[in-house]
């Protein structure tokens, strides 16, 4: 009878086939390309939230710039600024935070 302690190997290890140098190098490569398609797709998201963000300050800015009333005026104002850089911001960072996730760089 087969003991299967801690430690001791499978039954079945002598069955695994070991890859060769140029299959090992065939999938490392793959995964390389599927991460960098990983880092530009989330470049591209990082890309459109601050471009989204940018356009929702610019909006309140413009409405500011539009209307009449001075009060609401500089309400919209000093919002578009807050809004579109608070915004931006707050993309930059959770796109940090989900880079540091999947290991692309720690802080």
């Amino acid at each position: 009878m087969i003991s299967l302690a801690v430690g001791a190997p499978s039954p079945r290890a002598h069955c695994l086939r070991v890859p060769t140098n140029a299959e090992r190098a065939a999938e490392l490569a793959r995964f390389e390309r599927l991460a960098e398609a990983d880092q530009l797709r989330a470049l591209l998201r990082s890309l459109a939230e601050c471009f989204a963000w940018c356009l929702i300050g610019l909006f309140f800015i413009a409405w500011a710039v539009h209307t009449t009333d001075p009060g609401w005026g500089r309400i919209a104002f000093f919002g578009g600024l807050v809004i579109g850089n608070a915004g931006m911001l707050f993309s930059l960072c959770t796109a940090a935070l989900r880079a540091e996730e999947r290991g692309d760089w720690t802080f």
